[in-house]
């Protein structure tokens, strides 16, 4: 019995809520809303995939790009180029190539190439490994052995 009522319950809550279905103007707002987020997931789709492919392009390839600008305005600078032209394109492949190289020295400096060490631990302890001898030292080894007999 205690089913019966709780089901009868539910339903007439769903039926009320039926009827107190949106006006007229807050479903035109729903729909231009999701019309909007339609249009903005588009253009954020787009971006991702742009970024993808921009994120594929090194920092290298953009130095040899910039200074392949540089080579290309300076070239071609009144030989079928106009001047106006090739003067930006010089500046941009400047641009290119300064800013390039900036984010070159700072991701080298993130990353630990300028000479920092990282120390290595395994279970809370410093792990320190025995450098072997070089091939400097080895060699030298060898000449003093053969040397001396």
């Amino acid at each position: 019995m205690a089913d019966n009522d709780r089901l009868e319950r539910e339903i007439e809550e769903i039926l009320g809520k039926i009827e107190q279905f949106p006006d007229q103007q807050s479903r035109m707002r729903r729909a231009r809303q999701r019309k909007t987020n339609r249009v903005t997931n588009t253009i954020a789709g787009w971006q991702q995939g742009v970024a993808r492919q921009v994120g594929r392009v090194s920092v290298s390839q953009i130095m040899l790009l910039s200074f392949l600008m540089i080579l290309f305005a300076f070239f071609f600078r009144g030989r079928g180029l106009p001047a106006f032209l090739s003067s930006w394109i010089l500046v941009a492949g400047v641009v290119l190539f300064v800013s390039a190289f900036a984010v070159l020295l700072l991701a080298r400096g993130r990353t630990g190439g300028g000479g920092r060490t990282v120390e290595q631990r395994w279970r809370g302890r410093s792990i320190q490994y025995q450098a072997g001898p070089t091939l400097s030292d080895r060699v030298r080894r060898w000449w003093t052995a053969r040397t001396r007999r």
